[in-house]
């Protein structure tokens, strides 16, 4: 198991997992963007300061991770991840949040922000463990925004 940049090579896959993020009932709460083979595409082909990362295993994917908001000139980039369902458990949405936390840090980056459904306790809970802060007057009512200082 590995978390690797995505590039090219991992288009078809990625569009597998996409398909399976897209049909994921749980999914409602990660929805930075629509999931389909052109959006793997894009992001297997992406150049810039931005990080999108897998979790890959065997040839398949079981995670999906960002950091975004550097290409905009944003200095605290936003992350988010997504880990299928039957990797949930099993630390590997930690292992992602480790390392997302260490590329941002390794890129300069001073603090991290992520939204978060306030329903979705158990991905609350984990960035609580990582020592997020949270602002209930900030998001859209729903959602709250987590700052993490690295």
């Amino acid at each position: 198991m590995e978390i690797v940049r995505l590039k090219p090579e991992h288009k078809k896959a990625l569009a597998v997992f996409f398909s399976r993020i897209a049909s994921d009932t749980t999914s409602r709460h990660f929805h930075p963007h629509t999931f389909t083979e052109h959006d793997a595409e894009r992001i297997c082909g992406y150049s810039g300061k931005d990080l999108y990362v897998g979790l890959h295993f065997n040839g398949n994917f079981f995670g999906y991770g960002m950091l975004r908001g550097w290409d905009e000139g944003f200095s605290v980039p936003s992350l988010g991840i997504y880990i299928a369902p039957d990797m949930r458990g099993t630390g590997a949405a930690r292992l992602m949040m480790q390392h997302l936390h260490l590329a941002a840090k390794l890129s300069n980056a001073t603090q991290v922000r992520l939204n978060v459904y306030t329903d979705n306790t158990a991905a609350l809970r984990l960035y609580r463990s990582f020592g997020y802060q949270f602002d209930t007057s900030s998001g859209s009512g729903a959602q709250v925004v987590g700052i993490l200082s690295l």
